[in-house]
Protein backbone atom coordinates (compact mmCIF):
# COMPACT_ATOMS: atom_id res chain seq x y z
CA UNK A 1 0.00 0.00 0.00
CA UNK A 2 3.01 2.41 0.70
CA UNK A 3 4.37 1.67 -2.40
CA UNK A 4 1.57 2.55 -4.54
CA UNK A 5 0.91 5.88 -2.26
CA UNK A 6 4.58 6.50 -3.01
CA UNK A 7 4.21 5.93 -6.77
CA UNK A 8 0.94 8.11 -7.09
CA UNK A 9 3.25 10.89 -5.41
CA UNK A 10 6.00 10.51 -7.99
CA UNK A 11 3.53 10.43 -10.92
CA UNK A 12 1.71 13.78 -9.77
CA UNK A 13 4.73 15.50 -8.76
CA UNK A 14 6.53 14.75 -12.62
CA UNK A 15 2.05 15.71 -13.59
CA UNK A 16 2.58 19.01 -12.07
CA UNK A 17 6.45 19.48 -13.54
CA UNK A 18 5.45 18.90 -16.82
CA UNK A 19 2.68 21.40 -16.15
CA UNK A 20 4.76 24.43 -15.00
CA UNK A 21 7.17 23.09 -17.66
CA UNK A 22 4.33 24.20 -20.12
CA UNK A 23 2.87 27.22 -19.31
CA UNK A 24 6.86 28.59 -18.66
CA UNK A 25 7.15 27.77 -22.66
CA UNK A 26 4.12 28.94 -23.35
CA UNK A 27 5.21 32.36 -21.39
CA UNK A 28 8.50 32.51 -23.11
CA UNK A 29 6.82 32.09 -26.65
CA UNK A 30 4.79 34.87 -25.94
CA UNK A 31 7.88 37.15 -26.09
CA UNK A 32 10.17 35.10 -28.59
CA UNK A 33 7.11 34.63 -30.95
CA UNK A 34 5.88 38.25 -31.13
CA UNK A 35 6.62 39.89 -34.62
CA UNK A 36 4.69 43.72 -33.52
CA UNK A 37 6.62 47.12 -32.45
CA UNK A 38 5.86 48.95 -29.45
CA UNK A 39 3.48 50.80 -31.36
CA UNK A 40 1.36 47.74 -32.60
CA UNK A 41 1.13 46.32 -29.26
CA UNK A 42 -0.45 49.05 -27.98
CA UNK A 43 -2.81 49.39 -30.86
CA UNK A 44 -3.76 45.76 -30.53
CA UNK A 45 -4.50 46.45 -26.75
CA UNK A 46 -6.52 49.05 -27.65
CA UNK A 47 -9.06 46.90 -29.66
CA UNK A 48 -9.28 43.93 -27.18
CA UNK A 49 -10.33 46.97 -24.49
CA UNK A 50 -12.93 48.01 -27.24
CA UNK A 51 -13.85 44.31 -27.72
CA UNK A 52 -14.22 44.34 -23.38
CA UNK A 53 -11.33 41.47 -23.90
CA UNK A 54 -9.48 42.90 -20.97
CA UNK A 55 -7.08 40.05 -20.22
CA UNK A 56 -6.17 39.81 -23.76
CA UNK A 57 -5.39 43.82 -23.41
CA UNK A 58 -2.89 43.15 -20.41
CA UNK A 59 -0.67 40.59 -22.35
CA UNK A 60 -0.11 43.01 -25.39
CA UNK A 61 0.45 45.66 -22.68
CA UNK A 62 3.05 42.93 -21.00
CA UNK A 63 4.40 41.73 -23.79
CA UNK A 64 4.88 46.17 -24.27
CA UNK A 65 6.67 46.36 -21.14
CA UNK A 66 8.73 43.31 -21.20
CA UNK A 67 10.17 43.96 -25.15
CA UNK A 68 9.85 47.62 -24.99
CA UNK A 69 10.67 49.15 -21.72
CA UNK A 70 12.06 52.15 -22.90
CA UNK A 71 9.36 52.92 -25.10
CA UNK A 72 7.20 55.75 -24.80
CA UNK A 73 3.97 53.61 -25.53
CA UNK A 74 5.50 51.86 -22.18
CA UNK A 75 4.44 54.38 -20.21
CA UNK A 76 1.23 55.00 -21.77
CA UNK A 77 0.84 51.14 -21.81
CA UNK A 78 1.34 51.35 -17.79
CA UNK A 79 -1.79 53.96 -16.96
CA UNK A 80 -3.96 51.87 -19.87
CA UNK A 81 -3.18 48.69 -17.60
CA UNK A 82 -4.21 50.68 -14.38
CA UNK A 83 -7.47 51.90 -16.90
CA UNK A 84 -8.03 47.94 -17.37
CA UNK A 85 -8.08 47.34 -14.03
CA UNK A 86 -10.48 49.47 -13.03
CA UNK A 87 -12.44 47.97 -15.51
CA UNK A 88 -12.26 45.00 -13.48
CA UNK A 89 -13.53 46.49 -11.32
CA UNK A 90 -10.09 45.92 -9.30
CA UNK A 91 -9.90 49.88 -7.77
CA UNK A 92 -6.93 48.48 -5.88
CA UNK A 93 -4.51 47.41 -8.26
CA UNK A 94 -6.04 50.38 -10.70
CA UNK A 95 -4.84 52.98 -7.79
CA UNK A 96 -1.26 51.50 -7.15
CA UNK A 97 -0.34 51.52 -10.92
CA UNK A 98 -1.54 55.02 -10.79
CA UNK A 99 0.45 56.24 -7.68
CA UNK A 100 3.55 54.19 -9.02
CA UNK A 101 3.25 55.94 -12.34
CA UNK A 102 3.18 59.32 -10.52
CA UNK A 103 6.28 58.21 -8.94
CA UNK A 104 8.83 57.11 -11.65
CA UNK A 105 7.08 59.51 -14.50
CA UNK A 106 6.48 62.80 -12.73
CA UNK A 107 7.17 65.07 -14.83
CA UNK A 108 4.89 63.15 -17.37
CA UNK A 109 1.98 64.68 -20.07
CA UNK A 110 0.11 61.39 -18.95
CA UNK A 111 0.68 62.41 -15.01
CA UNK A 112 -2.93 64.23 -14.75
CA UNK A 113 -5.00 61.66 -16.12
CA UNK A 114 -3.11 59.24 -13.84
CA UNK A 115 -3.98 61.33 -11.04
CA UNK A 116 -7.75 61.55 -12.67
CA UNK A 117 -7.52 57.63 -12.64
CA UNK A 118 -6.20 57.57 -9.18
CA UNK A 119 -9.41 59.83 -7.63
CA UNK A 120 -11.95 57.52 -9.76
CA UNK A 121 -11.25 54.57 -7.63
CA UNK A 122 -12.49 56.33 -4.84
CA UNK A 123 -15.44 58.18 -6.91
CA UNK A 124 -16.71 54.66 -7.58
CA UNK A 125 -16.85 53.55 -4.06
CA UNK A 126 -18.84 56.52 -3.11
CA UNK A 127 -21.83 54.80 -0.81
CA UNK A 128 -25.14 55.55 -0.46
CA UNK A 129 -25.86 58.95 1.99
CA UNK A 130 -26.92 56.70 5.20
CA UNK A 131 -23.31 55.59 4.61
CA UNK A 132 -19.53 56.34 5.78
CA UNK A 133 -18.65 58.97 3.06
CA UNK A 134 -15.56 58.91 3.40
CA UNK A 135 -14.74 57.90 -0.02
CA UNK A 136 -16.55 60.71 -1.67
CA UNK A 137 -14.35 62.97 0.87
CA UNK A 138 -11.35 61.63 -0.58
CA UNK A 139 -12.47 61.81 -3.97
CA UNK A 140 -13.48 65.66 -3.88
CA UNK A 141 -10.04 66.82 -2.23
CA UNK A 142 -8.05 64.50 -5.44
CA UNK A 143 -10.72 65.80 -7.81
CA UNK A 144 -9.87 69.71 -6.73
CA UNK A 145 -6.29 68.87 -6.44
CA UNK A 146 -6.16 67.78 -10.27
CA UNK A 147 -8.66 71.04 -11.44
CA UNK A 148 -6.06 73.61 -9.56
CA UNK A 149 -2.58 71.60 -10.45
CA UNK A 150 -3.77 71.11 -14.01
CA UNK A 151 -5.86 73.54 -15.58
CA UNK A 152 -7.83 73.31 -18.75
CA UNK A 153 -6.87 69.13 -18.40
CA UNK A 154 -8.79 66.76 -20.53
CA UNK A 155 -10.34 65.35 -17.79
CA UNK A 156 -11.85 69.36 -16.55
CA UNK A 157 -15.08 68.52 -17.56
CA UNK A 158 -15.41 65.65 -16.17
CA UNK A 159 -14.42 66.17 -13.06
CA UNK A 160 -16.81 69.63 -12.79
CA UNK A 161 -19.60 67.03 -13.04
CA UNK A 162 -18.23 64.75 -10.88
CA UNK A 163 -17.61 67.19 -8.06
CA UNK A 164 -21.43 68.47 -8.70
CA UNK A 165 -22.34 64.44 -7.58
CA UNK A 166 -19.98 64.40 -4.98
CA UNK A 167 -21.35 67.60 -3.31
CA UNK A 168 -24.60 66.58 -4.08
CA UNK A 169 -24.26 63.32 -2.41
CA UNK A 170 -21.94 65.10 0.79
CA UNK A 171 -25.34 67.69 1.12
CA UNK A 172 -27.80 64.83 1.05
CA UNK A 173 -25.97 63.14 3.77
CA UNK A 174 -25.72 66.19 5.70
CA UNK A 175 -29.50 66.30 5.31
CA UNK A 176 -30.53 63.23 6.03
CA UNK A 177 -28.37 63.85 9.52
CA UNK A 178 -29.84 67.46 10.23
CA UNK A 179 -33.75 65.79 9.78
CA UNK A 180 -33.00 62.78 12.28
CA UNK A 181 -31.84 65.80 15.37
CA UNK A 182 -34.61 67.83 13.88
CA UNK A 183 -36.94 64.67 14.69
CA UNK A 184 -35.03 64.32 18.03
CA UNK A 185 -36.17 67.81 18.77
CA UNK A 186 -32.49 68.74 18.88
CA UNK A 187 -32.08 72.34 16.67
CA UNK A 188 -28.76 73.25 17.35
CA UNK A 189 -27.39 70.02 16.62
CA UNK A 190 -29.82 70.15 13.40
CA UNK A 191 -28.83 74.21 12.51
CA UNK A 192 -24.83 73.32 12.69
CA UNK A 193 -25.58 70.27 9.15
CA UNK A 194 -27.96 72.82 7.88
CA UNK A 195 -25.57 75.38 8.13
CA UNK A 196 -22.41 73.03 7.11
CA UNK A 197 -24.61 72.35 3.50
CA UNK A 198 -25.09 76.18 2.83
CA UNK A 199 -21.31 77.06 3.29
CA UNK A 200 -19.69 74.25 1.76
CA UNK A 201 -22.22 73.35 -0.83
CA UNK A 202 -24.31 76.01 -1.83
CA UNK A 203 -24.79 74.89 -5.47
CA UNK A 204 -25.99 71.26 -4.40
CA UNK A 205 -29.59 70.36 -5.95
CA UNK A 206 -30.61 70.37 -1.96
CA UNK A 207 -29.91 73.75 -1.00
CA UNK A 208 -33.25 75.03 -1.57
CA UNK A 209 -35.27 72.81 1.42
CA UNK A 210 -31.76 73.33 3.52
CA UNK A 211 -32.82 77.03 3.05
CA UNK A 212 -36.35 76.58 3.71
CA UNK A 213 -35.33 74.54 7.22
CA UNK A 214 -32.72 76.88 8.12
CA UNK A 215 -35.32 79.84 8.09
CA UNK A 216 -37.93 77.37 9.51
CA UNK A 217 -35.29 77.00 12.91
CA UNK A 218 -34.95 80.52 12.87
CA UNK A 219 -38.23 81.28 13.02
CA UNK A 220 -39.09 78.90 16.01
CA UNK A 221 -35.86 80.06 18.19
CA UNK A 222 -37.20 83.60 17.94
CA UNK A 223 -34.08 84.35 15.28
CA UNK A 224 -36.29 86.60 13.29
CA UNK A 225 -33.79 88.46 11.39
CA UNK A 226 -32.00 85.55 10.54
CA UNK A 227 -35.09 83.88 9.38
CA UNK A 228 -35.47 86.82 7.27
CA UNK A 229 -32.25 86.40 5.62
CA UNK A 230 -32.40 82.71 4.85
CA UNK A 231 -35.63 83.16 3.24
CA UNK A 232 -34.63 86.04 1.42
CA UNK A 233 -31.79 83.95 -0.25
CA UNK A 234 -34.58 81.26 -1.17
CA UNK A 235 -36.78 83.85 -2.31
CA UNK A 236 -34.22 85.65 -4.68
CA UNK A 237 -33.03 82.30 -6.00
CA UNK A 238 -35.74 79.96 -6.16
CA UNK A 239 -38.70 81.82 -6.32
CA UNK A 240 -40.85 79.36 -7.77
CA UNK A 241 -39.25 76.42 -6.16
CA UNK A 242 -41.49 73.98 -3.59
CA UNK A 243 -39.52 74.89 -0.59
CA UNK A 244 -40.20 78.95 -1.26
CA UNK A 245 -43.71 77.60 -1.44
CA UNK A 246 -43.43 76.16 2.21
CA UNK A 247 -42.12 78.82 3.69
CA UNK A 248 -45.32 81.00 2.67
CA UNK A 249 -46.67 81.70 6.34
CA UNK A 250 -42.98 81.91 7.35
CA UNK A 251 -42.71 85.25 5.67
CA UNK A 252 -46.51 86.17 6.51
CA UNK A 253 -45.53 85.73 9.93
CA UNK A 254 -42.27 87.83 9.41
CA UNK A 255 -44.35 91.19 7.87
CA UNK A 256 -43.13 90.36 4.18
CA UNK A 257 -45.65 91.60 1.76
CA UNK A 258 -46.16 88.56 -0.65
CA UNK A 259 -46.91 91.25 -3.23
CA UNK A 260 -43.77 92.89 -3.43
CA UNK A 261 -41.14 90.78 -5.62
CA UNK A 262 -38.04 92.98 -4.63
CA UNK A 263 -38.77 92.67 -0.88
CA UNK A 264 -35.51 90.82 -0.52
CA UNK A 265 -33.42 92.89 -2.07
CA UNK A 266 -33.10 95.16 1.60
CA UNK A 267 -31.51 91.53 3.07
CA UNK A 268 -28.81 91.81 0.60
CA UNK A 269 -29.83 88.36 -0.93
CA UNK A 270 -26.62 85.70 -1.70
CA UNK A 271 -26.88 84.69 -5.40
CA UNK A 272 -26.59 80.84 -5.64
CA UNK A 273 -25.55 78.91 -8.98
CA UNK A 274 -26.82 75.34 -8.78
CA UNK A 275 -24.91 73.54 -11.61
CA UNK A 276 -26.29 70.42 -11.88
CA UNK A 277 -30.04 69.65 -10.81
CA UNK A 278 -29.34 66.18 -11.44
CA UNK A 279 -29.33 63.08 -8.67
CA UNK A 280 -27.95 60.61 -10.98
CA UNK A 281 -24.63 59.26 -10.13
CA UNK A 282 -22.33 59.29 -13.45
CA UNK A 283 -18.99 56.51 -12.61
CA UNK A 284 -18.48 56.39 -16.17
CA UNK A 285 -14.60 56.78 -16.76
CA UNK A 286 -12.57 58.34 -19.46
CA UNK A 287 -9.92 56.62 -21.06
CA UNK A 288 -6.33 57.23 -21.91
CA UNK A 289 -5.89 58.56 -25.52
Amino acid sequence: MLKLILIFFIFFTLSCSNNDEVNINESENLYIDNTSDDRELFAKSKEYIKKQQYELALIELDKLEVLFPNSDFNKRGLLTSAYIYFLKEDYEKSRAIAENYKKYYPGSDDIAYANYLEAMTYFILIKKTNFSQQNAIIALDKFNFILNAYPNSDYEIDIITKIQIIQNNLADHKLVTAKYYLDKENKEASLIYLKEIFDNHSDSIYIPETLYLITKIYYEIDEKELARKYASILAYNFPNNFWYEQTYNILNDLEINELDEKWYEKFNPIKILVRNREKNTNTSIQPIE
